[in-house]
């Protein structure tokens, strides 16, 4: 019997954002870099500029050529992640392949990222063991429900242990 998409034991936690909106997200960046190169060519090329109208118009190219590069960066970062981050099997969490036991889980945190128009679902999980280490990924979809299905997991095992 399969529940989540898992077998029995398993529990899906995470899931990544799809490879359409990781694509889109980096497109967006690429068309900001590719408008920004645009404004500073036509400033470049305009007649009649001064020093300062060439200095701006350096300043836009370079800006816009960063765009670029950021975006694809950006896509070779973030778009070969699989598509579940996270699995509880039994009392171990397997994130992006490492195993933890749910022992070594201090807390799990998220971050939503700072938008102007509407509150996005996925953003950056955070998860804190004993030993200092941090494990994150900025790609977690639904990241608030996430967080708070590791953070429930954790006690939960922790209640089981203590009876």
């Amino acid at each position: 019997m399969e529940k989540n998409g898992c077998p029995m034991g398993e529990e899906i936690i995470a899931k990544c954002i799809s490879r359409k909106k990781r694509a889109w997200i980096c497109l967006r960046l690429t068309l900001v870099g590719l408008v920004l190169l645009a404004v500073g060519i036509y400033l470049l090329l305009r007649p009649g500029g001064d020093t300062r109208a060439l200095v701006v118009s350096v300043a836009v190219i370079v800006l816009g050529a960063l765009f670029c590069v950021v975006s694809l960066v950006a896509l070779a970062k973030i778009y070969p992640f699989p598509p579940v981050i996270a699995v509880r099997e039994g009392d171990t969490l397997v994130f992006l392949g490492e195993r933890i036991p749910l022992c070594d889980i201090v807390e799990a945190t998220f971050d939503l990222p700072k938008t102007l128009f509407r509150q996005p679902t996925h953003g950056l999980l955070r998860i804190r063991l004993k030993n200092g280490r941090i494990l994150k990924n900025g790609c977690v979809d639904d990241v608030a429900q996430a967080c708070f299905r590791v953070n429930e997991c954790m006690r939960r095992y922790a209640a089981e242990q203590e009876q």
